[in-house]
């Protein structure tokens, strides 16, 4: 059976869809990642399996191949271990999957089923929304980050288990929301003030102009052996 599961990949400060395929098939017991991913991703097959036998899941036997889609692109990270599970347990169909599109699904598993927090949650919830989505289901330390978002379910969980049981409407979490307006109305007196800076008259020009127009900006540092970078 074919199952497929909504995540995201973080590229420079912009996310991108991934489309995660999983197929459990007839033959000899045998795992296939493929998709361009990296070592951390070939590596999920182990930390998936494992984790999903701890939480009281069978493994499926069987040809089992996992695609992340699109396949030009490299795959890092092990923010793909939760949607593999959730993919996986789907494919041989051990939870339901009708609602599986409705989110974007990103986490690392530990080998006891607990969900660990990941890089990038930010602009994943942000892609989640632009495409549609419904929600995002992320580690629970992850869930203020993408809680930013607004008009985006941010649901938090702590282990693979929480997760299927919320997936299957067995289990009633909450969406995470937070209060903006406390969140960024911060007066400390540790803040460091533009006057501060000696030179860099263009990056603080630039810096002036972003927080003008609400742009997004990135800054980078060539480092050199003689440099005091700070």
């Amino acid at each position: 059976m074919l199952a497929k599961v909504c995540s995201a990949a973080v590229q420079g400060i912009e996310a991108y869809p991934i489309e995660v395929e999983v197929n459990v098939g007839w033959g000899e017991t045998n795992i296939a990642i493929v998709g361009l991913p990296d070592v951390a991703v070939k590596e999920s097959r182990d930390r998936v399996s494992t984790a999903m036998t701890n939480s009281a899941f069978h493994f499926p036997m069987g040809r089992t191949t996992i695609n992340l889609a699109p396949a030009d692109v490299r795959k890092e990270g092990p923010s793909f271990d939760l949607p593999i599970a959730i993919g996986w347990l789907a494919a041989s169909e051990q939870m339901e999957s009708s609602v599986l599109d409705n989110y974007v699904l990103v986490g690392e598993l530990a080998l006891t089923g607990a969900v660990r927090p990941v890089k990038g949650v930010l602009p994943i919830a942000l892609r989640a929304k632009l495409d549609g989505r419904k929600g995002v289901i992320v580690p629970k330390d992850n869930a203020p980050e993408a809680a930013v978002v607004a008009g985006l379910d941010v649901i938090p969980i702590q282990n693979l288990r929480e997760a299927v049981g919320f997936l299957e409407g067995e289990v009633a979490i909450t969406p995470l929301k937070v209060d903006l307006a406390k969140l960024f109305d911060y007066a400390g007196d540790d803040l460091v003030d533009m006057a501060d800076v000696r030179g860099q008259e263009s990056v603080k020009r630039a810096l002036e102009i972003g927080a003008a127009g609400g742009h997004n900006m990135l800054l980078l540092s060539i480092l050199s052996p003689s440099a005091n970078h700070t």
